[in-house]
């Protein structure tokens, strides 16, 4: 494996994006074996471009969003990814909706 980061900001950040990145394996495998996911009550994350060196930005959508083209998220994941801090929810979709923890804003 490649050399990791040494500070515990960038090895959290690259915890999440691993847990996505599986996440979005286990769907297409669960796609291709037949499985049927339910569309209306799933989530995308669009990654913007972010500098080098940068924690990564992006936007929480609805699957359902007219803006297409983010990775698919479970709603366990989509609410990780409500709990990172370069991560806006789109305003169109309100992907938000239903998505908060008790006790969380």
């Amino acid at each position: 494996m490649s050399e990791l980061p040494p500070d515990l900001e960038r090895l959290q950040t690259l915890a999440v994006y691993l847990r996505l990145q599986l996440g979005a394996v286990q769907a297409r495998i669960a796609e291709l074996e037949g499985g049927q996911t339910d569309e209306a009550d799933g989530w995308t994350l669009q990654l913007l471009p972010s500098p080098a060196g940068a924690s990564p930005r992006g936007y929480l959508h609805r699957a359902t969003c007219f803006i297409r083209g983010g990775r698919p998220l479970s709603r366990e994941e989509a609410q990780n990814v409500l709990t990172m801090p370069d991560v806006t929810t789109c305003d169109a979709c309100r992907a938000e909706n239903g998505l908060r923890r008790p006790g969380r804003t």
